[in-house]
């Protein structure tokens, strides 16, 4: 009897550790990414010398930012893009999920409903960038009670700062590559992880 009541104690208490598992998720260049990190693209020039930023420079899914379901084969989504800084001066912001394109105000927060399957590509664009800076936006989306949201930022000539990185949290002091060594100074391009010395983050730099 003793035996038995151990048992249903054990089988209760790893029924209450059961996670259901996540329906979607946000990838970038095919990894997968956790709620609060950040993908760092910096501007490049196109054939007509203007300077730019893609999340999904080509139409290979793998090469950008991706929302990507992990059960079932289509979604109802909604997604809210927020702008939470901007120094730069650019002719466009454009933001295209689910087959549509809206073009986007620094000054508001945009939200969009449609159907996904499996996956699909986040396009979002600052084209004709002309002054150097920074910008910074937070996507989220939801599909039924689970929500999950990545930060995106765009730079130009001020992107390797600590500070730059940790916009949400400016007391973070430490950023480390993915041996555990410490980066001082300027940051190449890579995935790192920013600590305050309680929390931490991924980060991605094109």
């Amino acid at each position: 009897m003793k035996k038995c009541l151990l048992l249903m104690m054990a089988l209760l208490s790893f029924g209450g550790l059961t996670v259901k598992a996540q329906s979607f998720e946000f990838q970038y260049q095919g990894q997968s990414l956790k709620d609060g990190d950040m993908v760092t693209i910096a501007a490049e020039e196109n054939v007509f010398g203007e300077l730019g930023c893609e999340t999904n420079p080509s139409a290979n899914p793998d090469n950008g930012l991706v929302l990507k379901l992990l059960s079932g084969s289509n979604a109802n989504v909604k997604a809210e893009l927020r702008i939470t800084h901007n120094t730069l001066t650019l002719q466009m912001l454009q933001w295209c999920m689910g087959g549509e394109c809206w073009p986007v105000d620094d000054t508001k927060v945009f939200t969009k409903q449609f159907t996904v399957t499996e996956n699909v590509q986040v396009q979002f664009d600052a084209s004709n960038i002309q002054s150097k800076g920074y910008l910074l936006a937070t996507l989220k989306a939801t599909v039924g009670l689970e929500t999950h949201q990545v930060i995106i930022q765009f730079t130009n000539g001020e992107s390797a700062s600590i500070q730059e990185m940790t916009i949400n949290n400016p007391q973070a002091t430490a950023v480390y590559d993915l041996k555990g060594c410490r980066i001082e100074g300027s940051i190449p391009s890579g995935i790192y992880i920013v600590t305050d010395g309680i929390q931490k983050r991924k980060v991605f730099i094109k």
